[in-house]
């Protein structure tokens, strides 16, 4: 037995001094400071390279520079909430630079088919400040010409002079010297003065309304309204309720009902059997001047009729006139 020891003696030597100089304190120091070194090199280069990459990344995602190598952007993407918004930004900024480059690219061609083409027509410089075609300034132009009235019936022109003699035109601006020319009721503002005139003598004149012809003026009142104007429309209704004419027999057969707002419609104020002398010269008026609705034809019945409402009103004002 002493011999088998002998022999194994031998073998266990080396590695026993190799553990006694491995537990040497100067080489467990030297081996600790060398790790921690390691340590702290390797925790410097890792930093160094996180800010790297987050530079990259960053220069990477706004176009400033191409990709180079892999990043580990990947593998922080689920905890770092920043690298997510980076790689957003990064593909929003590439797909509007292609976007750009390709609308570049169309005007480009746009610009050389449109130079092969036929040049447009230049614009005029009216049209380039205000924005219009010389087309529409034409029509509107042609819209804005003034509107040639029909000329004045003997009875209408012996009315007015009467209107004028009265006074009811002594506030004209068209009057010069005082002296009544027909000439100036040629347009609209004329026109408008007479209807203005003939409704004031009406109120002044309230009396002779009960004189009128009720025959006359029933057959004007079942004709219907002049035009679709508010107040030319209330008129003629309130002279078909004096006769007590149902509206629907009028406007049932009007030419004009699909146009009009008060179809059907009473508007009568006041008492039944009061019969308004400014209505009724409002819609004799506007019949007498040939002013009615386009769409209106009005029967050579109702004009004889209106003429000789007109001469009878003129012939009561001058006996009442005489008579006062």
């Amino acid at each position: 037995m002493h011999s088998i020891f002998r022999t194994r003696t031998p073998l266990l030597k080396p590695r026993q001094q190799a553990l006694l100089s491995l537990l040497d304190p100067s080489v467990i120091i030297h081996r600790t400071l060398i790790s921690s070194s390691t340590i702290l090199e390797s925790e410097s280069q890792n930093d160094d390279q996180h800010e790297k990459s987050l530079h990259l990344s960053f220069q990477e995602a706004v176009g400033l520079c191409e990709k180079t190598g892999t990043t580990n952007l990947d593998t922080h993407e689920k905890t770092n909430e920043f690298k997510i918004k980076l790689l957003e930004l990064g593909r929003e900024v590439r797909d509007l630079k292609e976007v750009e480059s390709k609308k570049g690219r169309e005007e480009k061609v746009k610009n050389v088919t449109s130079g092969a083409t036929e040049e447009k027509p230049s614009k005029s410089l009216y049209s380039v400040f205000v924005g219009k075609s010389e087309n529409k300034v034409e029509m509107k132009g042609r819209e804005d010409r003034p509107k040639v009235f029909k000329g004045l019936s003997p009875d209408m022109e012996m009315f007015i002079t009467h209107l004028y003699k009265e006074g009811y035109f002594n506030n004209a601006s068209f009057l010069k010297d005082g002296n009544l020319d027909f000439g100036f009721f040629n347009d609209s503002y004329g026109r408008d003065f007479i209807k203005y005139a003939a409704e004031k003598f009406g109120e002044d004149h309230q009396e002779i309304a009960k004189w009128l012809s009720g025959s006359d003026l029933k057959r004007v009142a079942l004709f219907g309204c002049p035009t679709l104007m508010r107040k030319s429309v209330f008129s003629a209704k309130r002279l078909r309720n004096f006769f007590e004419i149902q509206e629907a027999i009028v406007c049932n057969k009007c030419v004009l009902k699909h146009s009009c707002n008060f179809v059907n419609q009473s508007v009568w104020r006041g008492g039944i059997k009061t019969l308004n002398l400014a209505a009724v010269m409002r819609v004799l008026t506007l019949y007498a001047m040939e002013a009615a609705h386009p769409e209106l034809s009005v029967p050579d019945e109702i004009k004889a009729s209106v003429n000789r409402l007109l001469t009878e009103i003129l012939s009561l004002s001058q006996t009442v006139r005489q008579a006062a």
